[in-house]
């Protein structure tokens, strides 16, 4: 390229980057106060860091007995210790505040690079549209409201293939094997990464290249399930605090192994998965790989289910056309996702299949847990959609002319609908699900900000455990279903009630805690309501019902002297 032609190129990429940081300030700045939300997985991330900061190790500080963990890796907890470091505190509240900020930084660093990989391999015109479908992707903006390790692993990965796509040096080589063990490292899920990246060095007969890709990548890995084996022949693992702290169904207190095992990982009682059954249960998931794809470019299925309420919908498109644009959408990106395992773009679309094969094996059902998965893929899924719909167009110039204008049209119609659609439910969760949480620091000072999906059921329990923080013993043990946001809020022990049918069963078990208050919430998945509840409304002579909130299903009990 001469310098003419650089000039120009670097003038309408400054204009691309004007208008993404554009769409940048428009999302974050509704969610700019406040801590990052430490619910759900976000509570364990953060105890997790608390331990570290404290030189405790890597342990949940709210489990009895400050148990070793095991099941996510540890470098989302050090960021998080990190930040405890600097700030000098470890209540949740303060150093929140500065992991927001972090990553909104860290939000947009990687829509950036998400544009730079882009536009290497798209024109300028479908490297911006495909870049929007980035920063517009509605459940990227949920998880980058939440301590989650999905953010940061979307920019290692991002970050590692814009590295290991040039005609990299020695610097260029250690830089790009950095950002493949930070993902690792980050999540699980990374090995999919690390694989592509071997595999595709071996599919190029680079023989020498695999075997050093192999080995940086064994490291992280080999370490990783070292420190596993490890915990897992520990005395406080064969000995639990008490007698289920390590069963199958406890999700943040064993590996993915052994949760993945069962048949439902929240219904324990069915049992655990044969070969078989995990085959079969791989190719009923690759079945919905198509519509899970579109779903993943644009929004989850309740989303989707969603927009047959907006009146504009069923006037102008029958609402049958657009329950199948998903699977459209998915047909399209596969076709990308097949031109995109050629020589140049081959680690890419091999991610994509490592990333899909890893999903097909898991237990959850599709319409619930692959769109957290499949988030930080999001650029290269973008990326094969806009191959697929070139691919599309390549085919179509055999047919004839009013069949190829038919063809461009819809072809132009598809991405606009992905856009339209993300922006709809953009739209729609700040509107409706943005809603008003509060909290209070160490020190008494309150702090107002919003949070997604903070609906009435999690503000129910949240008032809830604020009367149960000032009610109970600093020695008490509470059971819930978020037990380490209960710990974060209340200072109190706090552990998942057993997933056990049998009322004496589940009676001897949280005697072996022993629980002294149970928390009956209505958020999903519904835990407490299907395992604890039959017990608790069966023993009037052991429960006590202490503190409720029917409107909202949150009811609190505590064993009888």
């Amino acid at each position: 390229m001469n310098l003419t032609g650089l000039a120009h190129r670097r003038k309408i990429d400054l204009v691309a980057a004007v208008i993404l940081a554009a769409m940048i300030i428009a999302i974050w700045a509704p969610r700019a106060v406040g801590p990052l939300d430490v619910r759900w997985d976000g509570g364990v991330y953060y105890v997790l860091g608390t331990a570290i900061a404290e030189g405790k190790g890597y342990r949940l500080l709210n489990e009895p007995g400050d148990i070793e963990a095991n099941q996510y890796p540890p470098l989302l907890p050090l960021i998080v210790a990190g930040h405890q470091w600097l700030v000098g505190s470890s209540d949740f509240v303060v150093v929140g505040r500065w992991m927001r900020l972090s990553y909104f930084l860290i939000f947009t660093t990687y829509i950036f690079v998400a544009y730079a990989v882009l536009r290497r391999h798209l024109s300028l015109p479908w490297a911006l549209l495909a870049a929007g479908v980035v920063v517009l992707h509605p459940q990227t903006a949920f998880l980058s409201d939440l301590c989650f390790a999905e953010l940061p692993f979307a920019l290692a990965s991002t970050l590692f293939v814009l590295l290991v796509g040039r005609q990299t040096g020695p610097v260029r080589s250690v830089a790009a094997g950095t950002c493949a063990v930070a993902a690792y490292l980050l999540r699980t899920m990374g090995i999919a990464l690390l694989a592509a990246w071997v595999l595709d060095a071996l599919l190029g007969r680079r023989f020498r290249t695999a075997a050093i890709r192999a080995v940086v990548a064994l490291v992280p890995i080999l370490g990783w399930h070292a420190y596993v084996v490890h915990v897992e022949r520990s005395p406080d693992y064969t000995r639990p605090a008490y007698a289920y702290q390590r069963a199958d169904y406890l999700f943040y207190n064993v590996n993915y192994a052994r949760n993945l095992s069962l048949r439902d990982p929240f219904k324990p009682e069915r049992g655990r998965a044969s070969v078989l059954e995990i085959a079969q249960r791989s190719l009923v998931n690759l079945a919905h790989m198509p519509r899970s794809l579109g779903e993943a470019l644009t929004a989850t299925a309740r989303s989707w289910e969603r927009i047959k309420d907006i009146p504009v919908v069923g006037r102008v498109i029958p609402w049958r056309v657009v329950l199948y644009l998903p699977i459209v959408i998915g047909l399209v990106a596969l076709v990308g996702v097949a031109s995109l395992l050629t020589l140049e773009t081959r680690l890419i679309g091999l991610y994509i299949v490592l990333t899909a094969a890893a999903i097909c094996l898991t237990p959850w059902p599709w319409r619930e847990q692959w769109a957290r998965y499949w988030a930080p893929v999001t650029p290269f899924l973008a990326l094969a959609l806009a191959r697929g719909s070139m691919t599309l167009a390549t085919w179509s110039e055999r047919l004839p002319k009013p069949v190829r204008r038919i063809s461009h049209g819809g072809r132009i119609a598809l991405v606009i609908s992905v856009l339209v659609v993300e922006a709809v439910v953009m739209t729609r969760m700040y509107m409706r699900y943005h809603s008003p949480a509060t909290l209070r620091d160490g020190g008494g000072h309150v702090v107002a900000q919003r949070l997604f999906f903070y609906d009435p059921p999690h503000q129910a329990l949240r008032a809830g455990l604020d009367w149960l923080g000032g009610r109970a013993r600093p020695d008490d043990v509470v059971a819930a279903s978020m037990p380490q946001w209960v710990y974060l809020l209340t200072g109190l022990k706090a552990v998942m009630p057993p997933f056990e049918t049998d009322p004496v069963r589940a009676q001897a078990l949280l005697d072996s805690v022993p629980v002294r208050f149970v928390v009956v919430d209505g958020a999903r998945p519904p835990i407490t309501r299907d395992y604890a509840l039959p017990l608790l409304e069966s023993s009037p002579e052991r429960w006590r019902l202490v503190y409720s909130d029917p409107s909202e299903g949150l009811e609190i009990y505590q064993r009888r002297p």
